[in-house]
C-alpha cells in the first residue's frame, strides 16, 4: 500500500507542476480523437485514484492542496469533454492555443500572458519546463529571476510556491 500511495503522490506532484501547460485531453490521458466512452473510462480511473476523500485525513495539508487542485482539473476536463457542445467549443479554443475554458465558458488566457515583462515571461516559461521534468531547483532559480522583474506578480509567486513545495519532496 505504501508503494501505491507513493506512486499516487509522485503522479500528483508532477501533474500539479504541469497543470497550467496541459490541455484537458492530456489531463485525462486521452487523445483528442477519444470517444465519449474512452473519456468516461479515463475520468473514472483517475477519480478512483485521486478523489481527496479516499486518501483520508492523515495526509499533510500541502499534499491535500495539490491533490484537490489536480482532482478539480480532472473534473473540469471531464465536464467539458463529456459534453459535445462544450467539447466543440473547447476544440476551437484549443486550436487557438488556449488550454482552459473558464466560468461561463469564456476562454481564459494562457497564464504566461499575465506576465507583462518579456524577460520575466521567458524565465517563467523556462521554469514551467523545468517543473515538467521534475527539476525544481532550476524552476526556483528561473522564477526568482522572473520575480525580480515583476516582484508582486501573483502568477509568478504561485508558481514559485509550487516549485519550492516540489523541491521539499
Amino acid at each position: 500500500m505504501d508503494k501505491v500511495r507513493a506512486a499516487i503522490q509522485q503522479f500528483v506532484d508532477r501533474a500539479y507542476g504541469a497543470l497550467e501547460q496541459i490541455d484537458y485531453y492530456r489531463v485525462l490521458g486521452v487523445s483528442s480523437a477519444a470517444t465519449e466512452q474512452e473519456i468516461r473510462d479515463a475520468y473514472y480511473k483517475l477519480a478512483a485514484r485521486l478523489h481527496p476523500d479516499i486518501h483520508g485525513d492523515d495526509i499533510d495539508a500541502g499534499f491535500r492542496l495539490r491533490l484537490t487542485t489536480v482532482f478539480s482539473r480532472v473534473v473540469e476536463a471531464y465536464r467539458v469533454l463529456s459534453d459535445q457542445r462544450r467539447r466543440r467549443q473547447y476544440d476551437e479554443a484549443l486550436a487557438q492555443g488556449l488550454l482552459r475554458l473558464g466560468a461561463g465558458m469564456k476562454v481564459k488566457e494562457r497564464v504566461e500572458e499575465q506576465i507583462a515583462d518579456a524577460g520575466a515571461r521567458r524565465f517563467f516559461l523556462l521554469a514551467q519546463k523545468a517543473m515538467e521534468t521534475g527539476d525544481a531547483r532550476s524552476a526556483i532559480m528561473n522564477l526568482r529571476i522572473a520575480s525580480s522583474s515583476e516582484k508582486n506578480n501573483p502568477v509568478i509567486q504561485e508558481a514559485l510556491a509550487r516549485a519550492e513545495a516540489m523541491a521539499k519532496k
